[in-house]
């Protein structure tokens, strides 16, 4: 199986991660290739991070840097992605925006300091892909130091 995993990493946490997740579908004897996003947007350090609170909470997008990457070729994209006030992180959301159309089978990697269920950031992905995940897992991660993981439906 051809397998992206994209994710998106303010501070280098969910790249350990999505780092993890690539071995893995390669152990499974997956073909996998990996996207990592950025930003236009300053998401950097304390401003950066003021930022990314003020967008989310007022609805707010950011915008990506371009990427050559043909999504529709994969047969299964994963996505690992930070929680940002109880939502998508912006830059992941404006990644399954774009590619929707793109995307027929989704895993997601959820990463939050809260961990347990994140159904409500799994379900606004589906609902922005028009499609009904295969899995998600979600991660505590602390400071960089993950605590717990579970997996859900």
């Amino acid at each position: 199986m051809k397998t992206l995993v994209v994710y998106y990493s303010r501070k280098g946490y969910v790249e350990k991660i999505a780092d993890a997740k690539i071995k893995a579908e390669r152990e499974q004897g997956n073909e996998v290739d990996f996207l990592s996003l950025e930003t236009l947007s300053n998401t950097i350090g304390f401003d950066g991070f003021r930022s990314c609170i003020i967008k989310t909470v007022s609805g707010g997008s950011m915008e990506l840097f371009p990427y050559e990457t043909d999504v529709a070729s994969y047969d299964k994209v994963v996505i690992c992605t930070p929680v940002w006030c109880g939502k998508v992180a912006l830059p992941m959301k404006a990644f399954l925006t774009k590619e929707k159309h793109n995307i027929n089978r989704a895993e997601y990697v959820i990463v939050s300091m809260s961990g347990g269920n994140t159904d409500a950031v799994a379900d606004e992905m589906d609902k922005i892909l028009r499609l009904k995940r295969e899995k998600y897992t979600s991660v505590q991660c602390v400071w960089g130091k993950i605590k717990k993981e579970e997996d859900f439906q």
